[in-house]
């Protein structure tokens, strides 16, 4: 069977529609991917700190806190990126947006940022060989003087991050 069109503007009403359709389509696709491009990167920017769940995968945690508003949190997000996607399976690197999610970030001593918090697989707070030459502020609990977080304060390097989490027991 061959179909015929009398003129071109019998050929437009059919074309163009498609063509539009088409662009519709392709333009939803692009801004909604049905499958995930990067699990790294999702994985690393959370809402809310369950450590319990963290744990489970038994490596060392790291937890940074910073905004959208802060040029040293920006410049540590392609640091924070990089250094996820690269040990994975071997540290759990996370950032939390303190202006997005403020009521996880106030359970913890954030009074700049960016700060990072770090844990050990089994969730316990990790002690920091002091021949890194990184400054941490360790906190205690009042009752019992039990060592209970390790914080870092301000923007840390690539090769700083990869200390620390060398330190934490990663091998790279």
């Amino acid at each position: 069977m061959k179909v015929v069109f009398k003129d071109k503007k019998q050929v437009a009403r059919i074309i163009v529609p498609i063509l539009i359709v088409i662009a519709v389509a392709a333009i939803y696709l692009i801004k909604n991917p049905p499958f995930k491009t990067n699990e790294t990167e999702s994985s690393l920017f959370i809402t809310e700190i369950d450590l319990d769940s963290m744990t489970e995968a038994g490596l060392p945690i790291m937890i940074d806190f910073g905004a959208d508003y802060c040029a040293p949190c920006k410049q540590m997000e392609p640091i924070l990126e990089s250094v996820s996607r690269e040990m994975q399976g071997k540290a759990s690197i996370h950032y939390l947006d303190i202006e997005k999610y403020p009521e996880t970030a106030m359970q913890y001593p954030v009074q700049v940022i960016p700060t990072q918090v770090f844990f050990l697989p089994d969730g316990s707070p990790y002690m920091p060989d002091e021949q890194l030459g990184i400054p941490f502020t360790l906190y205690s609990s009042r009752e019992t003087g039990e060592h209970v977080l390790t914080v870092h304060e301000g923007f840390l390097t690539e090769e700083q991050m990869k200390l620390i989490l060398s330190d934490m027991g990663v091998e790279e």
